[in-house]
Formats: structure tokens, C-alpha cells, sequence
């Protein structure tokens, strides 16, 4: 056992380091709104007549027991109500202390799903204690009370000792018609009804013995206790105040009008009633406990005095179970999880059935990662408050930080069928079907809570009696911040579901609920990014800045916002200050801010932007590991037999309307069915698009799994028997990378949505070329390389757009705002891919080819007046520059070819619009430097079997390239008619034989595994 002297912390961890068994957060005082006291005598709040008090006392033989406490509103709470000293006399009944309320923390947004949102999710603090049992006198003998009378008064006493109330009730009820005037019985009849909750009934018979002797301060104080049950703050004070009157000693009185004057906020008055109790018995363990949980509600500045008491209250009973919680609760506080593991379970070991005790335990122990222990507590504490929607609700909590996402719906449903007024368990259920994928249902658990908050009638105001209600400047803050939690998950859903101008009207109220919140601007700007409002974007996100400078997703943030409109004022001083922050990130052991990628068009070296690929990798495998999948299993590494096929998965987010469709849209179909079998599993619902259908009609297997969760999608790929699984997303929006992690199918691949390094153990390949990834650029990847014979980069237009190759249907320059008597030199390129150098290039182009206009794409809008801006600034006339709205598919390709020269962007190439302008007739010209991404166009430019002719090797070359091609006339349209030429014939548009070289890849994939060597680099031909 151990000792309260000079609590050593250090010894506690090590007695109990091998112990084992969510989240409640410490309490805080919270001020107490004043209330208006019952009209009248002090002494008579209410009177009732015997026949009245028999009709009641016959009215509940048949009601039911009711429950003392209820759900706290804010469930992040510690709410350890301590049991008060029992009374010494009489049928005295003690007072739970209240506990206080902060509010929940904020949680961002796993960055593997590429939201740049911060959702928030309430764990539930558990509010429920147990009754106090109560010291029973004998009460009074009456003179000519008959034996019958003081058996049946006696088996009343020992029914309430074993707290079988309404039998006692019913023992009171036999003799109060003749014995009503007995003050020993009125007593005894007022704690019944207190125990059974029925406070008003409780005052009735209190109010009766005090009519029949005031001067019984037991009754004084009983009413008071009922009166603060029923939040009568007020009253309760006066009458606690006039049994300390009629018994100054009355240490019971002094204990419980502190936990009154705590609810008022009267914190200085309720130290002295403690102090007083003390003075007249310092050896009150209760007081001690209840004095140190009141200097610890005060916060730091309270943390010694508290120690000092919870000490004192050991030292005169060492197993006093309160003292060690409140202890417990101390170190937790701290974040001295550890220790307080040790105090919490010399709770328990004093008290087994603890509730409180074990909540402070499991919440430690999650805090400790020892979650499977954490659930254990709180299994616990539901077998001790069964029922108790709180208890449900920390157990689903827990549940769901260990992945076990069908247990923890179904925890928080039940929580929710015993308490449908809960709207903190419908945000958190909504959070817990979100990572289900099951969105719908998702988005109506966050809509609920919203209703419910908004429908409370008072902002902070507990639905139960017993809760503190705080001052009303802070029950306005705690009502704005649980309503932006549900705002804010609700607008990150819809954000997540492209439903952008829902997700800014959620997103626009947490930022008026929270003006000062950096976390709401930060999110409202990641939510106009994505509806193309970046100018307004970069407004939030410098605002979330003034808020917080040391934020360092909101300046990833603004710094991509800014590139995505060619703001490059100070752009070598913000990309030098994100190298650092990323580079310090990374050195210790964080999550940089800068997504993969956005990082793939940055200035970053290879080593760089690979340590940022690696280190989401890493985060996506921990999350996956929590996620507790069913065992997988794989096909077994042998050669296939003849007859059997490689069984091959594709996996997606963008079967639909999205350039990977329009490119791959006859692939999945033109494999060869005798030795392939295609599956295909769609990560988001179908847009009814052509593109969507087609993929459905032609693959072999095509299955929405949008509304099933990882763990469900990788088993159904392991139970289909999947040889090779292909990513196609890796880290673009709607990706899935978790499923790969758990590692359905025994041979993984990364190919085509994104073209950089996965950085990832669990993708050990990666399909490319060897123009993309010659021998030289292999630093730039963490996989093994499969070369394809040709470009790797896939097309469907030979099939989808063979219209373009109709002259007739070009669309005229005029069309499009172009000149007929101009060299036009166009870029398609969405604007974050420009940068200043190359833009200084384009100008000086110009310059050189005086007779020329530069034709852009508004993509975004926002950009337009920089680009005029930065070319006046180098000399050319703004109106040379040309811009056009983005158009549909089929007419952007037809018109793509009516510029003379495309100019590409060498940090990030045009890569599906390199194939429109190709495939239109229009040459190019491409720098390729060293990653993957700023490859692709010189790839595709191979492909044609013009690549020398538009492929260049330094900046200087891509300028005088491209004044050649404007000045020389003749070389110019010779080089186009041959680009024409050879679409129907080359290699780039040839999708038949690239299906059949793919084939050869995949199957070489097969044969390596199944060789036991493990993967490895190798080229097709």
C-alpha cells in the first residue's frame, strides 16, 4: 500500500510500471449564472398539509426509480463528482461537489486524404457518480410508540442502508397516517425521496419537520441539499446557513454549502467553509479530497495546495479511494500519465467499483497509447453505469482511435437510443462513419448535432440539475465552439464530397462563431481554394496568419494559393522559409506541411521532395496499422498454369469525369481477357459520366466500394485473389493510400495519377520510362523502376477523338479572341505550374518575335491580372497576352491545335494537356530537368518520334527553340505537318500495342515474385 506522506511521483510509476488497464479533460471552476430564490420565510419555501403529503407519498409506490444524474452537454469533462461526508445525525444528506468543463480540442485532418482541414472530435467525459450512503440515526423514541411502530421504523432503516428505497418507502407509508407529527420519520421519508430523485418531495417533508422544530439543523440542511439539487443556489446557501446557525459544528453543512458556493463562483467563500469543517475535525478525509479537487479546479497556481490535500486526506486514510483519484486526476493533468495510472488503481483497489476512478484511468492509459487497456477501463465503467450514454460514448471513443469502426457506430448508437439528446455523440458517430466511407449517413449525424446545439435553449447550460452552469460569457464561447466542431466536420465532408459552396457556408460560420480561431480562417481558405476563389483564399490564409504565425499548414498553404495565381512577390523568400520548415519537419520526425504533391511542382531538390513522399508513406502505414483489417491472404507465388490468368486490381477515385478517364477510358477494356482478368474499384460514387459508364460496360469487374471502409476494400481485393494491384491515385484528392499499406494483393504498384515517388515500402514499383527515369535521375525514387518500351504516359485519343484529326472541325482562331495574323504561342498549363524564370523566357520570346501573341488559360481567373502585371513589368505589352476560358474536353482538344507553339512549363509539364496539343498537331517545346513530373512532356514528344526536334536542353535552348520555330516559317509548318503525320502511326497514340506492353510488365512483375528474390528494376521491350 501506499503511503501519503510526501506523495513520490517517481515511486508510484515504478510500483505499478506493468499495470495495466477517453478522454476527459481536467476540471476547471465554471461560474454559476445567479437564480432567484423561492418567495418567502427561509424557513418555509414550501408547506404542504398531511392529506397532500399522503396523496404524494401514495403517488410514487408505482413511479419508477429515477436517475440522480444526468448528461453533461460538453463532453469533454472531467466530471469525478466526489461523494461529501456523510452526516453524523439525523438522516443527513450529502452533497456531490461539481466538477467543470473545457472545451474539446481541436484535431486536424489526416493529410493522407489531401484536405487541407482541421476536423474535431469530442471524446465524452464521464459525469455520473454513486449515491453517498448515509449515516442513519435511530432517530427519537416516542413515548407510546408501539412495538409494531418502531419495528416497521427500523426495518425502514435497514432498507435504506441497502439502499432498497421504495421498500423503504413503503414501510414509511404503513405508519405515517398515525405517526405524521414523528420528525425522525419526516427525515427519514425526505432522504428517500432524495435518493429516488424526487427533490420537491424531499423539500415537502423536510419543510414538515422544520415546521414541527426549527431547530433541527439536520432538516435545514437536508432541504438545502435538495434545493441545490434542483440548481436553487441561492436558497441553499440560506439554508445551510441557518443549520450552521442552529449547529456552528455542523461539519457536514460547511462541506456541502462550498460545493453550493462553488456554483456560484464564490470560490473564496467555499475555501473557507472547507477551512472552517477542517478547524472543528482536521480529520475529515471527505473535506481534504473535496478542498484539494476545488485547488485544482483552479489550475496551476492550485496544483500544490491540492497535492498538499489529497496528501492530508491519505494521511488520515490511506485507502480513501476519492483522495487517490483526485490525485490521479492531478498527474493526469500534468501529463504525468503514468503516475496517475498508479493512483487511479489504488482507487480501485480500495473502492472495485470506482466509476470515476476507472474513467481517469482509461483516459491516461489512451494517453499512454495503451489503448486496448484504455477500452478495458471503459468497459468497465459501462458495466458500472449501465446505461449511462457517456460511459457508451468514451467506450466508443477508444474504440475508434483503435480502427474498430463497427464497434465504435454501434457503441455511440447505443449511447444515442439511451440518450437521443446528445449531439456530441452524433458528431462523434459522424466522425466514426466518415472513416467508414459511409458519407450520407455521415453528414446526417454532423446535420443532428448541429440541430440539437441550436435548438438548446440556453448557450452552456447542462441539461441536468446537478451540473455546474458556467457564467454566461463563457457559456456563449462553450455554445460557439461546440457548434464549430459539428460546423466544422460537417463543411470538411462536404468539402471531401466536391460540394464546395456547402462546405464555405459551414466553414463561414465557425469563422464567425470563432473571429480569433486561425484553425476556422485556415479552413474557410482551404475551402474558397478549392472553388477557385483564390484571391479570397489568400486573404483567410493570411488572416489565419495574423492570428498564429507559427502555423505551418496555413503558409503552405498561402504560398500554394499564391503559385496557383502567380503571385511571386517574395516567392525565393517563402519557398526558402518552407524549405526550412519542411527540412525541420522531417529532422524531427513531423508530418511537413507541404503535400507530395504540391511539392512535385516546387523548387525542391529530388532528396527533398522523396523525404516528403517517404514521410507521408509512413504516416499513411501507422494509420493503417490501427485499422485492425481482417487477415489477408494472397495468391501463392507460383507461375501461372496454363489456362490460369494474372488477376489484376486497379484501384481509383477517378472512374469519371477526371483527365485519368479521359486518357485510360479504352484500357481496361482492351486487355486480353484469355490471359488478364481486370478488376476495377471504384473509391468514389459514379457521376453518370460518359466515362464512368464506359469503364463499368468494358472492364471485366468493375465494383463501387466509395461507402466501404479501408479495411473492407483490402479484404475484398485479398478475397478476390488479386495478383497485382495498381494505385492509380497515389497522392492526389480522394486517394486511399491505407489500402495499399495493409497490402491486399501480394505485388503493389504505383502508375499514372501520380507522376513522382510514392516514397512508400508498400508500393515497391513504380511504371514509367526511360526517358522519364533515365539511369541518371534513379535518386529521384524509392521504387523499383518497370520501364515501359515506350512512353508510359497512356492516351485514349486514337478512339475518344479521332474528329480532331478533321481539319474542318477546328475551331477558328477568331473563335477564341486570336489573331489570324499572329504567331501564337500557347500554354495550356494550369498557372501553379508557372514560374517567374520561365515566364521571363516567355517575354523575351516575345520580344524576339515581335510579330506573336502568348495565349493562356484563365485556370485559375485570379491569375490573369498578374500575368498582364509581370509582363509589363519586363517590357511587353499586357494586351499580347491572350487569355481564354477553360472549355469541355472534346473542344479543348479541338482547339488546341491552332496555336503555332506550345510553350511548356519545365517544372511541371504538361502531361494529359501535352497529349491534347499533340494530338491536335501543335508542337511543343520542353525543358526536362530531373524528377519524374518535369519529364513526362519530353516523353511524350519522344513518343511521336520528334522528340530531338522539340525536346531542348537548357533555358537558353527553350528560348532560342522557340524563336526559331516562330521566325522560321517553313521549319515551323514542316514540323507540324510531320507531327500530323505520324499521330495515327506513332507510339504515343497507339493504345492497343501500349495495353499488350503493359501486359508484359505486369506479368514480368508476376514472374519476379514469384521468383522469392524480392522486387527489382527492370525494362520491357
Amino acid at each position: 500500500m501506499l503511503t501519503p506522506e510526501g506523495i513520490n511521483l517517481s515511486n508510484i510509476a515504478e510500483k505499478l510500471r506493468e499495470s495495466s488497464f477517453p478522454e476527459v479533460e481536467g476540471s476547471t471552476v465554471m461560474l454559476q449564472p445567479q437564480q432567484q430564490g423561492v418567495q418567502g420565510h427561509p424557513g418555509h419555501p414550501r408547506q404542504l398539509d398531511n392529506q397532500q403529503l399522503m396523496q404524494n407519498s401514495q403517488l410514487l409506490q408505482n413511479s419508477q426509480l429515477m436517475q440522480n444524474s444526468q448528461l453533461m452537454q460538453n463532453p469533454q469533462l472531467v466530471q469525478n463528482s466526489q461523494l461529501m461526508a456523510n452526516s453524523q445525525l439525523g438522516y443527513y444528506i450529502p452533497q456531490q461537489q461539481q466538477q467543470q468543463q473545457q472545451p474539446p480540442q481541436q484535431q486536424q485532418l489526416t493529410p493522407h486524404q489531401q484536405q487541407e482541414t482541421y476536423h474535431q472530435n469530442w471524446q465524452l467525459g464521464q459525469t455520473l457518480s454513486q449515491q453517498p450512503p448515509l449515516n442513519l440515526s435511530s432517530g427519537l423514541t416516542y413515548v407510546g410508540a408501539s412495538p409494531e411502530v418502531e419495528s416497521a421504523l427500523k426495518a425502514a432503516h435497514e432498507a435504506y442502508r441497502k439502499s432498497e428505497f421504495m421498500q423503504a418507502l413503503q414501510l414509511c407509508h404503513a405508519i405515517y397516517p398515525t405517526h405524521a407529527n414523528r420528525t425522525d420519520l419526516l427525515l427519514l421519508i425526505g432522504a428517500i425521496y432524495y435518493q429516488l430523485g424526487n427533490y420537491e418531495q424531499c423539500i415537502a417533508f423536510n419543510d414538515r419537520c422544520i415546521l414541527l422544530d426549527a431547530q433541527m439543523a439536520e432538516a435545514h440542511a437536508n432541504l438545502a441539499n435538495a434545493l441545490q439539487q434542483l440548481g436553487n443556489f441561492d436558497m441553499a446557501i440560506i439554508y445551510y446557513q441557518s443549520a450552521l446557525r442552529l449547529k456552528p459544528t455542523f461539519t457536514d453543512a460547511y462541506n456541502n454549502m462550498a460545493s453550493a458556493l462553488v456554483q456560484k463562483g464564490l470560490i473564496p467563500a467555499a475555501l473557507q467553509c472547507y477551512n472552517t469543517a477542517l478547524a472543528c475535525d482536521p480529520n475529515l478525509v471527505d473535506v481534504h479530497t473535496n478542498l484539494g479537487d476545488l485547488w485544482r479546479a483552479q489550475g496551476a497556481s492550485g496544483q500544490a495546495e491540492a497535492q498538499r490535500c489529497y496528501a492530508e486526506a491519505l494521511r488520515v486514510d490511506v485507502r480513501h479511494a476519492p483522495a487517490w483519484r483526485g490525485l490521479g486526476d492531478l498527474m493526469r493533468e500534468r501529463g504525468e500519465h503514468t503516475p496517475a495510472v498508479a493512483c487511479y488503481q489504488e482507487a480501485v483497489r480500495s473502492r472495485p467499483a470506482y466509476a470515476d476512478a476507472y474513467t481517469g484511468m482509461g483516459i491516461s492509459l489512451k494517453e499512454l497509447k495503451r489503448r486496448e487497456e484504455a477500452e478495458a477501463c471503459f468497459q468497465q465503467v459501462v458495466r458500472l453505469r449501465p446505461g449511462c450514454a457517456l460511459s457508451l460514448g468514451n467506450l466508443a471513443g477508444v474504440l475508434f482511435e483503435q480502427g474498430k469502426l463497427d464497434g465504435a457506430i454501434a457503441t455511440y448508437r447505443e449511447a444515442l437510443a439511451h440518450e437521443p439528446n446528445f449531439p456530441e455523440a452524433y458528431n462523434n458517430l459522424g466522425n466514426a462513419l466518415r472513416e467508414a466511407g459511409r458519407v450520407d449517413e455521415a453528414i446526417q449525424c454532423y446535420t443532428l448535432c448541429i440541430q440539437l446545439q441550436l435548438g438548446r435553449p440556453q448557450a452552456g447550460v447542462a441539461p441536468n440539475q446537478n451540473s455546474a452552469a458556467p457564467h454566461p460569457v463563457a457559456a456563449a464561447q462553450a455554445q460557439a465552439q461546440r457548434l464549430s466542431v459539428a460546423y466544422n466536420n460537417l463543411g470538411g465532408i462536404l468539402k471531401m464530397q466536391g460540394r464546395a459552396a456547402e462546405a464555405i457556408a459551414c466553414y463561414e460560420h465557425v469563422a464567425l462563431l470563432q473571429p480569433e480561431s486561425a484553425e476556422a480562417h485556415a479552413n474557410l481558405a482551404s475551402c474558397y481554394k478549392d472553388a477557385a476563389r483564390q484571391d479570397t483564399a489568400i486573404t483567410s490564409y493570411r488572416r489565419a496568419l495574423q492570428l498564429r504565425p507559427d502555423f505551418p499548414e496555413a503558409f503552405a498553404n498561402l504560398v500554394h494559393s499564391l503559385q496557383c495565381v502567380c503571385e511571386w512577390r517574395d516567392r525565393p523568400a517563402l519557398f526558402q522559409r518552407m524549405e526550412v520548415e519542411v527540412r525541420n519537419d522531417l529532422h524531427s520526425g513531423r508530418l511537413p506541411p507541404v503535400q507530395p504533391f504540391h511539392a512535385m511542382a516546387y523548387p525542391f531538390s529530388a532528396d527533398l521532395a522523396l523525404a516528403i513522399s517517404s514521410k507521408y508513406a509512413q504516416y499513411c502505414a501507422l494509420t493503417a496499422s490501427c485499422m485492425r483489417p481482417p487477415a489477408l491472404t494472397h495468391p501463392r507465388p507460383a507461375q501461372l498454369m496454363p489456362g490460369e490468368r494474372l488477376r489484376v486490381a486497379y484501384v481509383s477515385s477517378d472512374f469519371g469525369n477526371h483527365p485519368l478517364s479521359h486518357l485510360m477510358g479504352s484500357v481496361f477494356g482492351l486487355h486480353d481477357r484469355s490471359r488478364v482478368e481486370i478488376f476495377c474499384y471504384a473509391l468514389s460514387p459514379s457521376d453518370n459520366s460518359e466515362w464512368r459508364q464506359r469503364i463499368e460496360r468494358e472492364a471485366e469487374h468493375f465494383l463501387d466500394v466509395s461507402a466501404w471502409s479501408v479495411p473492407d476494400i483490402a479484404g475484398k481485393i485479398s478475397a478476390d485473389a488479386i495478383h497485382i494491384a495498381v494505385n492509380l491515385n497515389g497522392y492526389t484528392k480522394g486517394a486511399r493510400n491505407e489500402i495499399f499499406a495493409l497490402q491486399p494483393a501480394p505485388v503493389q504498384t504505383s502508375y499514372m495519377g501520380f507522376p513522382a515517388t510514392m516514397g512508400a515500402s508498400f508500393l515497391p514499383y513504380l511504371v514509367t520510362d526511360k526517358v522519364v527515369a533515365p539511369e541518371s535521375c534513379r535518386h529521384c525514387y524509392s521504387e523499383n523502376l518497370a520501364l515501359m518500351p515506350n512512353c508510359y504516359f497512356v492516351n485514349d485519343y486514337k478512339h475518344a477523338h479521332m474528329d480532331v484529326l478533321d481539319e474542318h472541325n477546328q475551331i477558328p482562331r477568331a473563335e477564341v479572341g486570336l489573331p489570324d495574323d499572329k504567331i501564337v504561342y500557347s500554354c495550356s498549363n494550369q498557372l501553379y505550374k508557372y514560374d517567374p524564370e520561365t515566364f521571363t523566357t516567355w517575354c523575351n520570346i516575345l520580344r524576339r518575335v515581335p510579330q506573336s501573341v502568348l495565349w493562356l488559360l484563365r485556370f485559375p481567373p485570379y491569375g490573369e491580372p498578374r500575368i498582364r502585371a509581370e509582363a509589363a513589368g519586363r517590357g511587353i505589352d499586357p494586351n499580347r497576352i491572350i487569355f481564354t476560358d477553360v472549355a469541355a474536353k472534346p473542344i479543348h482538344i479541338r482547339r488546341s491545335g491552332i496555336a503555332d507553339v506550345f510553350l511548356d512549363t519545365p517544372l511541371c509539364n504538361a502531361h494529359t494537356t501535352g497529349c491534347d496539343v499533340l494530338w491536335g498537331g501543335c508542337p511543343m517545346v520542353t525543358l526536362p530537368l530531373e524528377r519524374m513530373a518535369s519529364r513526362v512532356a519530353a516523353s511524350l514528344c519522344y513518343a511521336t518520334g520528334l522528340g530531338p526536334e522539340m525536346v531542348v536542353s537548357s533555358q537558353q535552348e527553350y528560348e532560342d527553340r522557340a524563336v526559331e520555330l516562330g521566325l522560321n516559317h517553313g521549319k515551323r509548318l514542316h514540323l507540324r505537318e510531320r507531327l500530323k503525320a505520324a499521330r495515327l502511326t506513332c507510339p504515343l497514340f497507339d493504345t492497343v500495342t501500349w495495353v499488350k506492353d503493359l501486359e508484359k510488365v505486369l506479368f514480368k512483375m508476376w514472374s519476379i515474385h514469384c521468383e522469392g528474390s524480392g522486387p527489382r528494376c527492370f525494362e520491357v521491350r
